[in-house]
């Protein structure tokens, strides 16, 4: 998976407020980066929004992006940018229920990623200087974002996001990466549970960003170094599963083949029957999420060994 998975640091530019009384972002000088945007969506109390917008990327040429600013809802589950293949058309143009796009279980695994991120309302994160997620031009992409309303009142759902690029000879490096998900969770009924699961690199590499995905009944999710043999002493840790504590590393972490992570994941289960993994807010997750250099399609963090004795591709 190609990942331009950002963070939330220092404040983007806002504009001022659109006509629904709503912030908007400032769109980038035309061939400097691109804007995409999601508005005009209103979430009724204590319901569940999964929506995906499905659009040609709107640029002409290729771009490199080094920078992402995004203004979005406080309190997002995720979003997401992504592209289902490098083939245009594979599916019709328009806005999706993401249960109804994803019930393709292929296309939830073949998307390929280029931004991800959640909770803060606003951010911007720069790459290292000459370091890229170089976008083709000719692509589609599909804009997501996931929002539970807990209270009982309406919410505005609005995602804003500027990719910003730098010329071709200004780059020295791409970056890749992506989710290893754990898919076989099982949680018992009225019960704190943990699982974990190991990876090593099948080549040496370069950590940019870490970051944990899992849902409400999370209450810790950690990462440790794993040499192959032993784990050491964990050295990430989010308690807030709201969000993903997508956290950037400078100077990066240096990561030899043959080495990787341990990341584990806690939940309480209140409920009185099992929770397996799944999509929606009433399922879960134990995602670890990478990015690293160098660019290199068949990077991997492999998975070896896990808490159930479960592996998977």
């Amino acid at each position: 998976m190609l990942a331009l998975l950002l963070a939330c640091s220092e404040p983007a530019d806002k504009d001022s407020a659109g006509t629904s009384g709503l912030p908007t972002l400032t769109p980038p000088p035309e061939g400097e980066g691109f804007q995409l945007s999601m508005t005009d969506i209103t979430v009724p109390p204590f319901t569940e929004v999964w929506l995906c917008n499905v659009l040609p990327i709107p640029v002409d040429t290729a771009m490199n992006i080094n920078r992402v600013d995004f203004l979005q809802t406080a309190g997002l589950h995720h979003v997401t940018i992504s592209t289902p293949g490098l083939v245009p058309g594979l599916i019709p143009y328009g806005s999706y229920d993401c249960n109804d796009l994803y019930a393709d279980s292929v296309l939830m695994q073949e998307a390929i990623m280029m931004f991800g991120g959640a909770g803060e309302a606003e951010g911007e994160m720069k790459l290292p200087e000459g370091v890229a997620a170089t976008l083709p031009a000719g692509i589609d992409i599909i804009h997501e974002v996931h929002y539970v309303n807990t209270t009982d009142k309406p919410a505005d759902l609005y995602s804003w996001l500027n990719a910003w690029s730098i010329p071709d000879d200004e780059v020295v490096d791409g970056i890749w990466g992506g989710s290893v998900r754990d898919e076989f969770i099982n949680i018992p009924a009225s019960s704190t549970h943990t699982e974990w699961s190991r990876c090593v690199f099948n080549r040496d590499v370069e950590i940019h960003f870490l970051a944990s995905h899992a849902h409400g009944r999370a209450t810790s999710f950690t990462i440790a170094p794993f040499d192959g043999s032993a784990t050491g002493e964990v050295f990430y840790e989010n308690t807030d599963l709201h969000s993903p504590m997508i956290t950037q590393y400078d100077p990066p972490l240096v990561v030899p083949q043959g080495q990787g992570f341990e990341w584990a994941c806690t939940w309480r289960n209140d409920d009185a029957e099992e929770v397996f993994y799944g999509l929606t807010a009433n399922d879960e997750m134990c995602n670890l999420a990478v990015v690293h250099t160098p660019f290199d399609l068949s990077a991997a963090c492999e998975v070896v060994e896990t808490s159930d004795g479960v592996l998977w591709e």
